[in-house]
């Protein structure tokens, strides 16, 4: 079923730099599929989102509030952009912002903005200082994750937890580290960057698999496609990948789904270890940024999520196409100076 043609849909997360954001390739989801013909405006923090001004895929550019500025301050500033121009449906891309959208379901609602997330407590649930102690409830495998509070902790946790051990910031950021010294850079390093907690977590050898999911209203998973990493940046993240096809970790992803009695846009991170078992490692409360393969693969979970929150039937093949593979480019793009002094002063322009 073809969306409406008038339908606007608004996403955040459009920065697309080294660790680029899931927005834009949501956005290509949306624009390149048959069932959609309508606007979409994304929703930035900063003037130099660099992935907005990607040619012929966004209409209208809009910033808002950083996170941190609370609720409130979103929601006054969606209520501006939503009377001048209606939203139908709403995707945010980034961790941060989905708890804040999902706090603000019911409001966003009565404004006819429609969403597909989970409630708070889910998310709550799945954040990296204590998805060990669901996982563990739960039976699913995954590595074990302490928190530390000051550097003089890596070396007491480092040695409990054994070398090497994974360095992670609370919201994003991750790295190996060989030796005690090696931890206490590292934790320096993540604590100016995102501060208080830093995490330490046990380091497994194997090969890294995500899978990206969509969950229904239900907690059912309506929609999946896993993938395996073949190509990592420095800082952990995918810019080459292949589908695959493996029921065990597409169970286990459901599973999880089903405990946690999530809704709407996930991603699960896996490693495989040696002797095949799956442990989950991280779970983020979004689309990945290289969601745009499910969509090439033959699921387009970013479109299916607009028609579950419109409450249409996404229609969504069982399968998909493996052996598809991705690789993250770059592209340059320009503008007129205009259209970025414009979004700057008064928070909106239209490509």
């Amino acid at each position: 079923m073809r969306l409406p043609s008038d339908i606007h849909v608004a996403i955040t997360g459009f920065s697309a730099m080294d660790n680029p954001y899931p927005g834009l390739a949501i956005a290509r989801c949306l624009r390149t599929s048959a069932d959609f013909d309508g606007r979409i405006t994304a929703l930035v923090l900063d003037p130099l989102a660099n992935g907005a001004f990607s040619p012929g895929v966004v209409d209208h550019i809009c910033l808002v509030p950083y996170p941190a500025a609370g609720k409130d301050a979103l929601l006054e500033r969606i209520r501006g952009i939503h009377r001048k121009t209606p939203i139908h449906a709403l995707i945010p891309a980034l961790d941060s912002e989905v708890i804040l959208y999902s706090q603000l379901a019911g409001e966003l609602d009565d404004l006819g903005i429609s969403l597909l997330l989970p409630p708070s407590d889910s998310i709550k649930l799945r954040a990296k200082h204590i998805l060990h102690e669901f996982c563990v409830a739960a039976g699913i495998r995954t590595p074990r994750t302490l928190i530390l509070n000051s550097m003089e902790e890596v070396k007491g946790k480092g040695r409990e937890i054994g070398n090497p051990f994974v360095m992670k910031a609370v919201l994003c950021d991750a790295r190996v580290c060989k030796s005690i010294a090696e931890g206490e850079q590292e934790y320096l390093r993540l604590f100016s960057l995102w501060g208080y907690p830093v995490l330490m977590q046990g380091y497994i050898a194997g090969e890294e698999y995500d899978v990206a999911a969509l969950a229904d209203k239900n907690s059912e998973m309506a929609g999946a496609v896993a993938m395996k990493k073949i190509g990592i940046t420095d800082k952990g993240k995918a810019c080459a990948a292949v589908t695959v096809e493996d029921q065990k970790l597409l169970h286990i992803s459901r599973h999880i789904i089903k405990r946690l009695k999530w809704v709407g846009p996930v991603e699960l991170e896996f490693i495989r270890d040696e002797k095949g078992a799956f442990h989950i490692i991280e779970i983020n409360s979004r689309f990945p940024s290289w969601i745009y393969l499910t969509a090439c693969a033959g699921q387009n979970l970013p479109l299916a999520c607009v028609k579950l929150a419109l409450g249409m039937s996404p229609c969504l093949p069982s399968d998909y196409q493996v052996g598809k593979l991705f690789f993250r480019t770059i592209q340059d793009c320009t503008i007129t100076d205009a259209r970025l002094f414009e979004l700057a002063v008064s928070g909106e322009t239209f490509l």
